[in-house]
């Protein structure tokens, strides 16, 4: 047990995970809004009560040393723990109020998640949801987010975490007209080599590409002629609309409305290009609050029931 003239208590353990986190003082201590020179005594206060140096800190550098990483791992769960406990005890009736933090890549943010999440607010007046946009896809186990609810594209490789699978995206190769106008002609995955590939390094739209046409197949190295390649899928969306090149893996949802307009065409239609898999992802906890549960099965709902665009038969 903690001894009061030692230590503050779990309000130490909050900082601590905190600096972890966030790997700066200055930024702990304006997220947890008190005085730099408050974190900086409030770690060092729980150092000497434990007698371990949880942190190695200069004046540029911050990291855990392993006692830290550690520690950091297990107070996360009894800090998640006892904040459920209070939640249970404060909230017997399961009414769906609070705050929580919902991580989506950058797209799925501008054109989905935020309508979304305006309804669920105004469904339950007395939350609140940080929607938190993400462009990297090197999640870990032990990012913060996890906390909360994530979703995200690709493959799922940690044992730690919760996922649920939902609806894939449907993805297509396309290009401009004023592009394929001026380019030489597509009529088999391999003349592909031959033109400007404006390449994705984000959201599992990166790497080798497999086409499928019944039973052949032809796989893409991206790579080869990708002149540009970035995190963000509209930049280079709007590049393929300005006919700067082809975008060989773009969700069909976002540009259903510029194929529709002959803004952009797909190419090579009769190739099948394979499902990119998205998840909600979560971290285990003994306890899940009545605005967790709602809100997971709230996003898996809309995601699961978005409009769903079919082209040509085999989109």
């Amino acid at each position: 047990m903690m001894e009061a003239k030692n230590n503050s208590g779990m309000r130490d353990w909050v900082v601590f995970i905190k600096v972890a986190e966030v790997g700066n003082l200055s930024k702990a201590a304006q997220e947890l809004n008190i005085s730099i020179s408050a974190v900086s005594k409030s770690l060092s206060r729980l150092e000497n009560y434990i007698n371990v140096t949880l942190l190695r800190r200069d004046s540029r550098h911050l990291e855990l040393t392993d006692a830290g990483q550690k520690a950091y791992v297990k107070i996360k769960y009894i800090t998640s723990s006892f904040q459920s406990l209070l939640d249970e005890l404060r909230n017997p009736n399961n009414v769906v109020s609070g705050s929580m933090r919902f991580s989506a890549p950058a797209i799925v943010c501008e054109f989905l998640a935020n309508e979304w999440i305006w309804e669920f607010t105004n469904t339950y007046p007395n939350t609140k949801i940080y929607l938190d946009s993400r462009e990297r896809s090197d999640f870990f186990s032990n990012s913060p987010e996890f906390d909360d609810l994530v979703l995200k594209s690709g493959k799922i490789e940690n044992e730690d975490l919760i996922y649920r699978k939902l609806s894939p995206l449907k993805l297509v190769l396309c290009a401009s007209p004023s592009y394929l106008k001026k380019h030489k002609k597509i009529s088999h995955p391999s003349d592909l080599e031959n033109h400007s590939i404006l390449g994705i390094h984000n959201h599992g739209l990166s790497g080798p590409l497999t086409l499928y046409r019944n039973d052949e197949s032809y796989t893409i190295n991206t790579s080869f002629d990708t002149c540009i390649s970035s995190n963000n899928l509209l930049s280079i969306i709007n590049l393929v609309l300005h006919g700067k090149g082809i975008n060989l893996m773009t969700p069909v949802w976002l540009v259903a409305g510029y194929l529709k307009n002959n803004e952009l065409e797909i190419i090579l239609p009769e190739w099948k290009v394979p499902d990119l898999p998205i998840y909600l992802v979560w971290r285990h906890r003994q306890y899940y609050s009545p605005l967790f549960q709602q809100f997971r099965s709230f996003i898996e709902d809309k995601w699961n029931k978005r409009p769903q665009v079919e082209l040509q038969g085999n989109i």
